[in-house]
């Protein structure tokens, strides 16, 4: 793994060692410790067997959009990107490695970048208008401060379906975008005579565009898609009460607006896995109605298994799939 993947795990450890222990000063370390024993941990299994639900939901949206790959393959492209997404900020490493993953399978690199942004596209929608919804019960029911960072969390995921949209109406803005990405690359070192390569650079953008367009007249998909993206953010989100669950909270309306709020609201974070600020907005949004003890308690098994959980996960799956596998049959 490289230093800066290895880099971002830390910093994802560290800042949710801090908040922990930051929590449990105000009661002290023993309450916090004594507070995982009363917990019931068949929830913990409920929360294992969510998460990696929504792994095999997106492995079915990959799996219609590259109709001649298997299950399997896609579930491995699945937890690649979330593993690399996961040790990025933004989430915006996964994209690029399940790209190349899916490249290494034959398939054309313009058709495996349409297939991810057009993946990515639907569920930024979703995620938007789930938001939407949130946002405004928030406004009836919960604090400005909380009201205010759903919002943001929605700009910004309405800005990367913008962004899509743009790219995919103006070829040349997306041509001259990714030469302007090529050439930055070359003077990091990472290319070397990028030159040689423009045509087939322009080229890839090209079926990119081609194939999007393509993908986004198929309303029956669309709607699938829509559909199973939905379920797929619904799995994230309701994680966390669930993990609540353990401490006997019932799953009311409000609970699950507060989890919809913190998953939204913690994308605007710029760290890895939005690490320390997934935390903090945790911590803001359920500080209300939550005992310190098991608060923290919550904080360290919700952060386990939304982002150590699929770490581990995804490593193995990434170590597994180093080779250089054969490719797919046309």
């Amino acid at each position: 793994m490289k230093k800066k993947y290895l880099y971002g795990f830390l910093f994802a450890l560290i800042a949710t060692a801090v908040v922990f222990i930051l929590i449990s000063v105000t009661i002290g370390f023993t309450n916090s410790i004594q507070s995982f024993f009363g917990y019931n941990y068949i929830f913990l299994f409920y929360g294992f067997l969510l998460i990696t639900t929504k792994w095999f939901i997106e492995s079915l949206v990959i799996k219609l959009l590259l109709k001649n790959i298997s299950l399997k393959q896609s579930l491995n492209f699945t937890l690649i990107g979330q593993f690399y997404s996961y040790l990025t900020p933004f989430y915006t490493g996964g994209q690029p490695f399940q790209i190349l993953y899916i490249s290494k399978y034959g398939i054309d690199p313009g058709k495996a970048t349409a297939t991810i942004l057009f993946k990515t596209f639907i569920f930024q929608i979703n995620m938007a208008f789930l938001g939407t919804i949130a946002a405004i019960y928030s406004f009836y029911h919960f604090s400005s401060t909380i009201t205010t960072g759903i919002i943001l969390g929605i700009l910004l995921n309405s800005l990367a379906v913008f962004l899509i949209i743009f790219y995919v109406i103006n070829q040349k803005a997306a041509i001259n975008t990714t030469l302007f990405f090529v050439k930055a690359l070359k003077k990091i070192g990472v290319l070397k005579n990028p030159e040689k390569y423009t045509d087939e650079i322009i080229s890839k953008v090209k079926v990119f565009i081609d194939v999007f367009k393509l993908e986004s007249k198929k309303l029956g998909k669309i709607i699938i898609i829509f559909l199973l993206s939905v379920l797929q953010f619904s799995c994230s989100f309701l994680i966390l009460p669930i993990v609540l669950k353990g401490f006997s909270y019932n799953s009311t309306l409000n609970l699950i607006f507060k989890s919809l709020i913190t998953q939204v609201t913690s994308s605007i974070i710029p760290t890895p896995g939005t690490s320390g600020g997934a935390e903090g907005i945790f911590y803001l949004v359920f500080s209300d109605m939550l005992t310190p003890e098991k608060m923290s308690a919550i904080l360290v098994l919700w952060r386990f298994i939304t982002y150590y959980y699929v770490l581990i996960i995804g490593g193995i799956v990434v170590v597994l799939n180093h080779r250089t596998p054969k490719k797919l049959k046309k």
